[in-house]
């Protein structure tokens, strides 16, 4: 009666665990088959568009400004006259050198001719040859500092500031007015000292703005880092990129180029505590597998360790999965492609 009683019961539980088993239904999952592949790695950083040519327009004499020809906003070519200055003074100047070196010049004529005649020394002549050429210099010293109460541009720009109003006194050195050069733009980019011993002229620069994006080089990079800040300027051009200055840029930097990594997308991987898992399949069964990742980047991340080339890593219906949950593959993705 025993024997019987116990057989029934062992007959009860095979069919239970049958049961169980035909009941299991496999979960569908998509899988990337993993190989290696070259990672490259860039970083962000950001910065502002400036002009890349620029002129800060001064004075080089102090004077009263008689007229300012030009407004914020105003396109202006190189040459063109931005400011005059009073120059009374210097007209003045110039008409008195002009009459010194005209009587020089006369004298230096005259006493040539009574050279050849021999009324006068060749010393005589070489010394009024000296004043003909000290007079010389004086005026043209002079009509120099008068040209320079005219005010020019030195480069075709735009004007973007200007301090200065007529009747006010313009001092030598002080900043009258400012033209940048709106086809000539580039932006200072602000570095860390991380990656700024990884960067070079040659160094690929992506830079993006409002949806904009454009390939462009490495212009300056800065050996000195801004006070206060710790991070170094680095100089990109912006290859006609659709901007004004003083607009906020970001810029991408290959920082670095490594081989042979096993890369996935960082969306799978699971975190529990201070540990990272994904899920692999083997032999229809999903298993929870330790991972240790590295760097990661736009949605991947490399893997240091815990996965192999040619591991099936479920890359879609992980979050159903449970360790060991039996699965169906639905579909394999390629490396690089998903979450695309």
């Amino acid at each position: 009666m025993v024997v019987r009683v116990q057989a029934k019961l062992q007959e009860t539980a095979a069919d239970a665990i049958a049961m169980e088993q035909k009941e299991e239904v496999p979960v569908p999952v998509d899988v990337m088959r993993l190989s290696r592949q070259d990672w490259e790695i860039w970083r962000s950083y950001y910065g502002r568009v400036k002009a890349g040519k620029s002129q800060t327009v001064t004075s080089y004499v102090k004077e009263i400004v008689r007229e300012v020809h030009v407004q914020i906003g105003d396109k202006v070519k190189a040459g063109q006259v931005l400011l005059t200055l009073s120059s009374q003074d210097y007209l003045a100047s110039v008409a008195a050198d002009r009459v010194s070196y005209e009587k020089a010049v006369r004298d230096y004529e005259r006493l040539s001719e009574l050279y050849k005649s021999g009324g006068v020394s060749k010393d005589q002549v070489e010394q009024a040859f000296s004043r003909m050429k000290s007079e010389e210099a004086k005026l043209q010293s002079s009509q120099s500092t008068l040209a320079r109460t005219q005010i020019r541009a030195s480069i075709d720009g735009i004007v973007a500031g200007r301090s200065v109003e007529p009747g006010e006194v313009a001092s030598d050195g002080k900043p009258l007015l400012v033209i940048i050069d709106l086809m000539d733009l580039e932006a200072e980019i602000m570095v860390s000292r991380k990656d700024i011993l990884s960067l070079n002229r040659e160094t690929p620069v992506e830079v993006l703005s409002d949806g904009q994006k454009t390939r462009c080089s490495i212009k300056r990079i800065s050996p000195e880092a801004v006070q206060g800040s710790g991070l170094y300027p680095v100089d990109v051009c912006l290859n006609g990129l659709d901007v004004l200055p003083g607009t906020h840029v970001e810029a991408r930097f290959l920082v670095e180029k490594k081989k042979d990594l096993i890369v996935i997308p960082s969306e799978i991987i699971q975190r529990r505590g201070d540990k990272a898992y994904v899920y692999v399949v083997e032999n229809e069964r999903a298993k929870l597998r330790e991972i240790v990742p590295g760097e990661g980047q736009n949605g991947s991340v490399s893997i240091e360790a815990g996965l192999s080339e040619g591991d099936l890593v479920v890359v879609r219906g992980h979050n159903l999965l449970s360790d060991n949950a039996l699965v169906v593959v639905t579909g394999e993705a390629a490396p690089g492609t998903e979450g695309k």
